[in-house]
């Protein structure tokens, strides 16, 4: 799949797992070490990788544990939580769905265990994309 159809996984790096023990401000937190655990599967799958990785710096999602969002130009976008390192590879299966869906939508049954209840929310990407033409055409 070539790079730019493939669909954008934002990783928030600054989430800590649900229900862990605060980590001393030297020590990576849970959705680091997430992002670095997709990141290293994403690169080691090369031209086969489903998705495209991408770090962000808080979704506001912290009562959620580690969040991460899944966006493509003309499907709904879908923010997923209550997740952490462990789940690297699920997280990876889950974009190799939303990337062969028509419209981004993935029944749980098509999910992994781990991501079944995980959705935190959903929201139509045109609006992102129709907002990000509109600023780049302002510049």
């Amino acid at each position: 799949m070539a790079e730019s159809q493939r669909p954008k996984l934002f990783v928030c790096t600054t989430c800590r797992k649900a229900g862990s023990d605060p980590r001393p401000d030297d020590e990576p937190r849970d959705g680091q070490m997430l992002y670095d655990a997709v990141s290293e599967r994403i690169t080691a799958l090369g031209a086969d990788a489903p998705i495209e990785v991408e770090p962000v710096v808080c979704f506001a999602n912290c009562d959620h544990g580690c969040s991460a969002g899944l966006i493509q130009d003309g499907k709904w976008a879908y923010m997923v939580g209550r997740i952490g390192p462990d789940e690297a590879d699920d997280l990876i299966a889950y974009g190799a769905a939303y990337a062969n869906s028509k419209t981004g939508a993935v029944l749980r049954s098509g999910r992994p265990d781990s991501l079944r209840h995980a959705i935190v929310g959903r929201f139509p990407a045109h609006l992102a994309f129709q907002t990000a033409t509109v600023k780049d055409a302002a510049e």
